[in-house]
């Protein structure tokens, strides 16, 4: 018994840790990858804040308070946080999808941590030193 309750616990630490946390190796499999909602809008990229469909660009659509086209948009369902196909809404069932060149990275959402496919954009931002 004493052995399982070791087992079960070393799961649940391992599932834990491999939540969808960015390490600085990984933010090559981010760089340029596109950010699509759930009804294919094209809501940027994902990048340095020089790149000019970058989120993380001051002077781009995709990172201002009023586009409906941003993520940054909290009247914008993709920006709110109660609508299900928002980043910033830990309950979301449809956030916005990373997809690169290779096809689906994740979902861009704050949470919750149990998915490790889900991935913070701020995480990302700081991670990779993107601002």
């Amino acid at each position: 018994m004493k052995k399982l309750i070791v087992v079960i616990l070393g799961i649940v630490f391992i599932n834990h840790t491999n939540s969808a946390e960015v390490n600085s190796w990984e933010c090559g499999k981010f760089e340029g990858a596109s950010i699509v909602g759930s009804d294919g809008t094209y809501l940027g990229k994902l990048g340095p804040s020089w790149l000019t469909d970058s989120i993380f660009n001051s002077s781009s659509i995709h990172s201002s308070t009023w586009s409906y086209e941003s993520i940054f948009n909290d009247n914008s369902s993709f920006g709110n946080s109660y609508s299900n196909t928002s980043v910033f809404n830990t309950s979301a069932d449809d956030p916005p999808k990373i997809i690169s060149k290779s096809g689906l990275v994740g979902y861009l959402s704050i949470g919750p941590d149990w998915h490790s496919d889900r991935f913070s954009p701020y995480d990302i931002k700081y991670t990779c030193d993107w601002d």
